[in-house]
């Protein structure tokens, strides 16, 4: 049951697995345990994650209980300091692929003050080395330009999603706040966990959906209308216990017949800095229904 939400597959479940595998290959191809990871000074290294992508053949609520993931992946690295995986977790129902990229870290005060680094086993690393950054970390690249960059419009396409593509846009359809609780969003390293910015998003996701509903006189809990298909997440920043965040939708739209392509960005309130974006495509469970095209019109 751990592995499961909503009688499916749990996204969160998920991406802390393949957070973990990552994590794991990551040590075994520097030969240190984890909680020996440190800089050439010797301070502790924690991986921090730049992006993660998820893409499912299916919705995640077609994966059942008892059905077995077969989970395989690969590891490697760019320069000193970011290292890359690709895994998959194969099951009878499809198939599921998960790309994340990570940096190593120290931290001097609080989770605000978080610097790169090079860990000094590097040179233990017998992975592959890639001569060129990798696609996946050049869109990365592009993407983080535009977030805090880059003031002028962008028109063209800037990303594609589980079959839906993302233009660039300025503006907000809705926005929420939400306070980083400690027993939820947390990592054992005190950070805010990179699983967690997902599921931040879908609580405020929830909340804008289950509002509009209302207004037109729905009951339904929108969290049961929609199913994960894929998630794209940018992380730029972190936050501590008890930040208040700022949740920024910015497109929520029909992506053919039976889905949903929703951005949303995350900033902290205090100093205004943007921390993350997260690309999203959820199929609608129903889309013929009242609710599902209500939801298909969200936007």
């Amino acid at each position: 049951m751990p592995q499961m939400l909503f009688g499916g597959l749990s996204e969160r479940w998920l991406l802390k697995e393949a957070g973990d595998i990552h994590w794991r290959m990551l040590c075994a191809d520097l030969g240190v345990p984890s909680g020996q990871l440190a800089d050439r000074e010797g301070e502790r290294l924690y991986a921090s994650f730049m992006r993660i992508r998820m893409e499912s053949t299916v919705p995640l609520t077609r994966y059942t209980e008892n059905e077995s993931l077969a989970a395989r992946g690969a590891l490697s690295r760019f320069g000193d300091k970011r290292f890359f995986s690709e895994l998959t977790f194969l099951g009878a129902a499809g198939e599921v692929r998960v790309a994340m990229a990570s940096v190593f870290i120290t931290r001097s005060t609080d989770n605000k003050s978080l610097a790169r680094a090079t860990p000094q086993q590097i040179e233990r690393s017998r992975g592959l080395s890639h001569s060129v950054l990798p696609p996946f970390g050049q869109a990365y690249q592009k993407i983080k330009h535009l977030a805090l960059e880059t003031a002028e419009p962008v028109r063209d396409t800037v990303l594609e999603l589980g079959g839906a593509t993302f233009d660039w846009v300025d503006h907000d359809l809705d926005s929420r706040s939400y306070v980083v609780n400690p027993y939820h969003d947390l990592n054992g390293a005190n950070l805010l966990y990179f699983a967690s910015y997902p599921r931040i998003h879908d609580v405020c996701e929830r909340m804008i959906l289950n509002e509009r509903l209302r207004r037109a006189g729905h009951e339904r809990e929108s969290a049961f209308q929609v199913a994960p298909v894929a998630r794209d997440v940018f992380y730029y920043g972190n936050a501590d216990a008890g930040d208040e965040l700022t949740f920024r939708l910015r497109r929520m739209e029909r992506s053919g017949a039976d889905r949903l392509r929703i951005w949303s960005t995350l900033v902290r309130r205090r100093d205004g800095v943007r921390i993350a974006d997260l690309f999203t495509v959820k199929a609608l469970v129903d889309p013929a229904n009242a609710v599902g095209r209500l939801l298909a019109g969200a936007a």
